[in-house]
């Protein structure tokens, strides 16, 4: 008894005051929570309400203006015919299928215009149409008739209007009168029906269209009214109506629709509310305009629809009042030891403070600021780091904040268009988060690049009500990549020049090409060429890797034939499969044409190629092959190695990923070559993978989509390349092998089309051809080579049967020889050898390079096939054109005194058919390729693919371009 005396005193004594406060405030706080939750609710109630009311309009507005098309289709079918059988009138109305797609409308009809006098034919004509018994209706005698003629579904409820005259009905008339005045689609007051014939009667609506008779005036309402022809319409129960528009949709709301602007009873068209009071006043109104009437629509809360919104509040003040008799008995308790409450409040405030603390460094040490655009309200707001990055005062400049596109002057101007259509993107495709990278201007006008990032706040709907982020100054990372460029273009040019020197003079000392290299300096000599080789690999991976990650990497995507690719990668890398004992193959290949950049293409393949050599036994064979897989095309190397190990295959296409890690690799390689060649396949627009079965091989593939056949140049090898021009299968076979037991290099064309295409591509030493051919004389062609400058000294040898009368049809004209068939191959032979020996002296190449011992390496490299005139800068090299021919310019972009390409302008302005070629540090993108006829960077140039440039761009004998 005492215990409970106690408590009760404990509780009502003045230590306990703050207990009572707390739970004073507490209920208080409840009651507010409550009471802004209720607000809350009510509010959002009142907006879906709202969205629902503007929704109903549009509905019905809609589905009214539905009906107009219907019946606007209708009168275009009266304009394109003087009449409209009934016939033709059910197959329209069927084919508009009212019930299933139109739910609510009665059916449509056609009225037709009649004077007094035209009565009693046009009734005779309906009676003869099938309906003995029909009358118009209602009887009496008027100046004109609305008689209606047509109406589908012909049945049911639309019986009772066949043959009414809707001018003897005031509302129908009014309606009609005004319609044909105004040449517009005219809508009736409430009348009743003459389709309510049994059941629940309806108010009913009728819409008109007018029609009249063609070329007729209808400038005026007069001359309209004078040439009516008729009325297309239709009549609608309005129950019915409102329930094809409503459907089966969640009723959330009550709705009142009057005929009228005002809600007047005898007017009312539809209630949803039964037998509700009328009294009650409307939650929301609107009106609506449609075909000159006007609609008045009184909305109420669906019965219980508050009270689902409000939803909560009860257990909210249950809730809210157990926390609070939670709270008071803990502040009891901790009332009665004071002592121990004021210790655990003091540790609480210091770590509140603490943490406030570290909240306040955090934001100092923060570089972002951040901004609010509230579309609603139409206001702009940033935070004063924000305002500062740009130089301006904390609150910022005046009137920013009631301006919620002010933030378009802080943009660069150059930059403004990009940051719209990027903002326009993000609203339009509903993205909740965007980035911008764009310029800023400061106050002094200088620029500060940011990167934007944004969150899009949307309501219900989809629509913006807020745009929020951030600011992240992004001077110090420009800063950061502009080194990295500094960077990347130094190694690009002070690395792979001399690199290139270095590999290229090795390649000739080791090939005897200055001289034989003693046993002892051999091996010494060979590894430094191999690893300058390595060396120069890896560089081109590092660098092709970072392009492709910055997205930098050009693509020059042109048709190329696979076969003769292909072909190409077999040639480039015939001398490393030799060096490895390996043999290279290549088997059935598709005749497909794929567009790709050859540069890259020839990347990949040589890596596929190397990585299968340098995997291969001693004595192996590897494979290339193309195979037809419909739309593309699948090129596949396959060798005959020890495979690849379960577990490095989830990871063979990432960077710097090699089967053997390990410090004491046995195989070279960067670990890059896959992944470069995955990401280069992809940018083509192909894929790439592998198959392969630890201790049988591996074969790596890639698809690459087809195109149509088209034949293109082969790869060049360093021989002297001959055309040979014969239509017999046998006899071109037997000429080619003849021909290349001898050293050359043949290509064959079966037709005068062929052998010109094959002209176009490259220019060959010599050209053996046969005078009767599938599409003309072979005497054409050889008119054509002597009118053109290029080809008027290129040896012909022409080997026919018609030789006489080749000789009588071509008197004058130049050619190397006559050899009649059957061949002579010791004659044909010996006729070639001789014309190739007095060919004119070599062409002239104008090696433009700033790097002496570089020129050096080139001319040694291509002295059997040019001569080499060295310019060390771009004056020299405008001298020296000015005074002398030449027959290719060897190009450098990377000059003392200027950039390479002002004088690639210069050159494809004053000699448009000189070709020119790059030979530079750096690579080109394809808008700077677009004036070069080839380009090969210096860390590429291994030799073959210099030599096969060389044999492609030079001509066969001398043509020079002055």
């Amino acid at each position: 008894m005492r215990t409970t005396r106690a408590l009760l005193t404990s509780l009502f004594s003045r230590i306990n005051l703050l207990a009572w406060a707390v739970l004073a405030l507490a209920l208080g706080a409840t009651l507010l929570v409550w009471h802004n939750l209720r607000q809350s609710q009510t509010e959002s109630a009142t907006r879906q309400f709202q969205l629902l009311t503007e929704e109903l309009s549009r509905a019905i507005i809609k589905r009214m203006e539905e009906h107009e098309s219907i019946l606007l289709g209708a009168a275009g079918l009266f304009d394109a015919s003087e009449e409209v059988s009934r016939a033709d009138w059910r197959t329209y109305a069927e084919r508009l299928r009212l019930d299933e797609r139109y739910p609510g409308i009665q059916g449509i009809g056609f009225t037709q215009m009649l004077e007094a006098q035209e009565l009693p034919a046009f009734e005779s004509e309906i009676r003869a149409e099938g309906f003995p018994e029909f009358r118009t209706h209602p009887p009496g005698q008027r100046e004109r008739y609305g008689v209606t003629r047509l109406i589908e579904p012909f049945a049911g409820r639309n019986l009772a209007a066949f043959g009414f005259d809707m001018l003897s009905e005031p509302v129908r008339r009014a309606a009609m009168l005004d319609a044909a005045r105004s040449g517009q689609s005219r809508l009736s007051g409430r009348v009743k029906l003459l389709q309510e014939t049994h059941g629940k009667v309806q108010p009913g609506l009728l819409l008109y269209v007018p029609v009249y008779w063609p070329q007729r005036p209808l400038d005026t309402p007069e001359q309209r009214l004078a040439a009516l022809r008729g009325f297309v319409y239709s009549p609608f129960r309005v129950h019915d109506l409102v329930h094809g528009i409503l459907g089966e949709r969640k009723r959330e709301l009550d709705f009142e629709l009057y005929a009228g602007a005002i809600a007047d009873t005898s007017e009312k068209l539809y209630s949803s509310r039964g037998e509700a009071p009328i009294n009650v006043p409307a939650d929301s109104q609107h009106q609506l305009e449609l075909f000159g009437q006007t609609w008045h629509l009184d909305f109420h809360y669906a019965p219980g629809y508050l009270a689902r919104e409000h939803r909560g509040e009860m257990a909210l003040l249950i809730l809210g009042g157990c926390i609070s008799l939670l709270l008071f008995c803990l502040v009891s308790s901790l009332s009665l030891r004071r002592a121990q409450v004021q210790e655990l409040a003091a540790g609480i405030t210091e770590q509140l403070h603490r943490s406030e603390q570290r909240l306040a460094l955090a934001l100092r040490g923060s570089n972002d600021g951040w901004w609010d655009i509230d579309v609603k309200a139409g206001s702009f707001f940033a935070s004063a780091n924000g305002w500062q990055m740009l130089g301006y005062p904390e609150q910022g400049p005046p009137g920013f904040t009631d301006d919620p596109r002010a933030w378009e002057s802080l943009v660069h101007p150059d930059d403004l268009p990009t940051a719209h259509n990027r903002l326009k993107q993000a609203l339009k495709e509903g993205e909740s988060n965007f980035t911008i990278d764009c310029r800023l201007l400061r106050v002094d006008g200088s620029e500060l690049p940011v990167l934007l990032r944004g969150y899009i706040q949307r309501d219900d709907n989809g629509y913006p009500l807020r745009i929020t982020g951030t600011t992240m100054d992004q001077s110090e990372a420009k800063r950061i990549e502009r080194l990295k460029s500094e960077f990347v273009s130094t190694v690009s040019h002070e690395l792979r020049t001399p690199l290139t020197a270095i590999a290229g003079s090795l390649g000739l000392i080791n090939g005897g090409a200055l001289g034989t290299v003693p046993e002892s300096m051999r091996t010494m000599l060979s590894i430094a060429q191999a690893n300058s080789q390595r060396l120069s690999h890896l560089i081109n991976d590092l660098l092709d890797m970072d392009k492709l990650e910055a997205g930098k990497m050009q693509f020059d995507l042109q048709p190329y034939t696979l076969a003769a690719q292909l072909q190409e990668a077999l040639d480039s890398n015939q001398a490393y499969a030799d060096r490895h004992q390996v043999k290279l193959r290549l088997l059935d290949c598709v005749p497909a044409r794929v567009r790709v950049d050859a540069m890259r293409l020839q990347q990949v393949l040589a890596n596929f190629i190397s990585n299968a050599v340098k995997y291969s036994p001693p004595g192996a064979e590897v494979c290339l092959r193309a195979e037809d897989r419909g739309a593309r095309v699948r090129v596949e190397v396959s060798d005959q190695g020890p495979g690849i190990a379960a577990e490095f295959r989830q990871r063979i296409f990432s960077k710097f990923s090699q089967a053997d890690a390990s410090d004491s690799r046995s195989k070279g390689g960067t670990g890059l070559g896959l992944a470069i060649s995955k990401e280069l396949i992809e940018r083509m627009g192909g894929q790439i993978g592998f198959d392969s079965v630890e201790g049988q091989g591996t074969c790596f593939w890639f698809e690459l989509p087809a195109l149509a056949e088209a034949a293109l140049p082969a790869a060049s090898d360093g021989r002297r390349g001959l055309l040979v021009v014969e239509d017999e299968p046998d006899i071109a076979n037997l000429l080619r092998q003849l021909l290349e037991n001898a050293g050359y290099r043949v290509r064959l064309a079966h037709s005068l089309d062929e052998a010109r295409a094959r002209l176009r591509e490259e220019i060959p030493a010599a050209i053996s051809l046969d005078l009767r051919l599938p599409d003309g004389d072979g005497m054409q062609l050889v008119q054509e080579l002597r009118a053109d400058a290029r080809y008027r000294e290129l040896p012909i040898l022409v080997v026919s049967a018609a030789c006489e009368e080749g000789r009588l049809a071509l008197d004058g004209v130049p050619a190397l020889d006559w050899l009649s068939k059957p061949i002579d191959p010791q004659r044909l032979l010996g006729s070639l050898a001789q014309a190739l020996q007095h060919l004119p002296q070599s062409p002239r190449v104008l090696h433009v390079e700033d790097d002496h011992d570089l020129r050096l390496v080139v001319a040694e490299q291509g002295r059997e096939l040019a001569e080499f005139v060295p310019a060390d800068s771009l004056a020299e090299a405008r001298r020296l054109l000015a005074e002398q021919p030449f027959d290719l310019v060897l190009l450098d972009l990377g000059l003392p005194d200027g950039n390479g390409l002002e004088l690639l302008d210069e050159l494809q302005n004053q000699r448009p058919g000189l070709p020119v070629a790059v030979l530079s540090a750096s690579e080109m993108d394809g808008h700077e390729l677009a004036g070069v006829s080839a380009a090969l960077a210096k860390s590429r140039n291994d030799g073959q693919h210099f030599l096969h440039m060389l044999n492609r761009l030079l001509p066969a004998k001398e043509t020079r371009h002055d």
